[in-house]
């Protein structure tokens, strides 16, 4: 089955924000360049599937893994437009990621084994950049960039595309890891064998304490059940409290958009051209 880790991310220094930030605009530039070929061509009555080389011209500044993946979720998102008109469905070709004017709506997807997740004292997750950035902010050819994960993702398993997003309201980047769980695991986050192994020995005591009480009288099992009620009742978790102002916030709740983000690096597109959304 499928499950998806919800976790905010932050960079390490301010560099480390502007590069991801850099990264993430290229990406929806990348998108919006694609989709706008596309858009003309379908609107001509023409095939949306041959298109200009895109991976080729970002390749230097998202590298060729990820310049390829947001490729391929344009593709994606074409291919349900399809799907859906063929099903009678009444609805648009795939829109923009906002635009140079207003500002972009910044994500990006990285490949499943392009990343590395760690989890622990410090957890962490290193994502790849293109070279160009790479050379922008000083990284070695070798090196990825690094981000804290705030909190600890709640599935384990075989990990799938990460899409990172900026929220420019938060000031925050959010990480959604979709991950695929063995169907004998239970739906729920993984808890210990100890743990599991406590409460199942407290049941049983609580059960055999409780068939001893049994035929004491009607008026005092009630107060017992009174007594006892309070230290087996579940516990209900607090309020969820809202992440605070910066991009240090924790783990996210919900899947909420993106936002937009103007960068004024990208007064044109990568390849030198004006770009046309």
């Amino acid at each position: 089955m499928r499950r998806t880790n919800t976790f905010a991310v932050r960079p390490l220094s301010d560099d480390d924000k502007r590069l991801l930030l850099d990264l993430l605009d290229a990406s929806a530039s990348l998108w919006n360049e694609l989709n706008y070929e596309r858009r003309q061509q379908f609107f001509d009555g023409e095939s949306v599937w041959d298109t200009a080389d895109y991976r080729k011209q970002y390749v230097d500044v998202l590298g060729s893994a990820t310049a390829q993946q947001v490729i391929r979720k344009n593709k994606s998102a074409w291919q349900s437009f399809f799907a859906a008109r063929e099903n009678g469905e009444d609805t648009a070709p795939p829109g923009y990621w906002g635009n140079e004017d207003d500002g972009r709506e910044l994500r990006t997807f990285i490949r499943n084994d392009q990343y590395t997740l760690e989890t622990g004292e410090r957890s962490r997750v290193e994502i790849p950049v293109g070279q160009d950035l790479k050379d922008e902010y000083g990284l070695g050819y070798h090196d990825r960039l690094r981000l804290e994960v705030c909190g600890a993702p709640k599935w384990d398993g075989e990990q799938g595309r990460l899409e990172i997003q900026y929220d420019e309201i938060d000031d925050t980047f959010r990480a959604f890891q979709p991950v695929t769980v063995p169907d004998s695991r239970q739906d729920s986050p993984l808890a210990s064998e100890e743990a599991v192994t406590r409460n199942l020995r407290f049941l049983v005591a609580h059960q055999t304490q409780s068939d001893d009480r049994a035929g004491r009288g009607r008026e005092q099992s009630r107060r017992l059940y009174h007594h006892d009620r309070p230290a087996i009742s579940v516990r209900r978790p607090g309020p969820v409290r809202p992440l605070p102002r910066g991009y240090g916030g924790c783990i996210a709740n919900g899947r909420g958009g993106a936002t937009t983000h103007r960068m004024h690096w990208f007064g044109t597109c990568w390849n030198g051209s004006t770009p046309r959304a």
